[in-house]
């Protein structure tokens, strides 16, 4: 199955814009046999929210976006999916569910069907600040393989991949959102750490944002690993589509993978134990504070 990553320069929240521009890009995609489109994070509006410093103008504009799903954000997206003949990743964008929002990515089918949605678990200090909360389960999609979802601060963390890999997925496809300064380089690191880790390729969409002035202000990588490549193909301008093969890109995930864990429940149940007994050790130390505050 050949899939097409999106590499958008998108301008800060200039919905339109953006999507135009996605268009023109998916119907190139389809017209070159690709099944699977993925688009970058909080499209149509763009990820700023690691770029704004601060915090008030940011928690505005997650009240402005955020929403139900279904909304007006997802049918967008199911119009991009339906208008393209083709499947979607998209996300995350932001979902108001109750009192809760959570970052959440879609999976969408060329009739327009949300086949699944993933709740990003890692969730930064400043997500937390601005009042995202975290998911809870990890997700899989399946089409002609078996993929693992994950969603931007996912990548740091070593447990969630390890989770995905351990059910039999093929690759993991991922976005990440832009950054100021030194994510770029950053983000890479990481992905091949998990390749390397997981024995798995890693198919990862990054963006680019600019403001009205058409300046830069953040940016993430769009690329793919392998466990040989490492860096197997990585966007080289904007405003492009990479294409990868899912069958030749898996072919190396079926080998023995490194620091493969046999005894993986009992690994799991012992970080259980220490965690509670971490946190009861805290919950102790400060109460002896409060009460020699006293």
């Amino acid at each position: 199955m050949l899939i097409g990553l999106l590499h958008l320069r998108l301008k800060e929240m200039s919905k339109k814009y953006n999507i135009e521009k996605a268009k023109k890009l998916i119907k190139a995609a389809k017209d070159k046999g690709a099944k699977l489109v993925i688009l970058p994070s909080l499209f149509p509006a763009g990820n700023i929210f690691e770029i704004y410093e601060n915090d008030k103008k940011s928690k505005s504009i997650i009240k402005n976006l955020a929403e139900k799903i279904p909304g007006s954000v997802t049918d967008t997206l199911i119009n991009l999916s339906m208008e393209g003949e083709i499947h979607l990743i998209a996300g995350p964008i932001l979902e108001q569910a109750g009192p809760k929002i959570f970052l959440t990515t879609l999976i969408i089918s060329p009739q327009g069907e949300i086949l699944g949605k993933y709740r990003k678990i890692i969730v930064s200090e400043k997500d937390v600040r601005l009042g995202i909360s975290a998911g809870k389960e990890p997700v899989y999609m399946s089409l002609d393989k078996r993929y693992g979802i994950i969603s931007e601060d996912d990548i740091f963390s070593p447990e969630i991949n390890r989770l995905l890999s351990l059910n039999n997925v093929a690759a993991i496809v991922g976005t990440v959102k832009a950054y100021p300064r030194n994510g770029y380089d950053i983000i890479k690191y990481m992905a091949i750490a998990r390749t390397i880790e997981n024995g798995l390729p890693y198919i990862i969409v990054g963006e680019t944002i600019e403001d009205e002035n058409g300046e830069i202000i953040g940016s993430s990588p769009t690329f793919v690993t392998s466990v040989n490549s490492l860096i197997y193909k990585q966007a080289e301008e904007e405003d492009t589509v990479v294409y990868v093969e899912s069958t030749v890109l898996t072919q190396e995930a079926g080998r023995e993978r490194i620091g493969s864990i046999n005894n993986i429940d009992s690994v799991l149940q012992g970080f259980c134990k220490s965690i509670k007994k971490i946190k009861t050790n805290v919950g102790r130390k400060l109460e002896e504070q409060k009460e020699d505050e006293e």
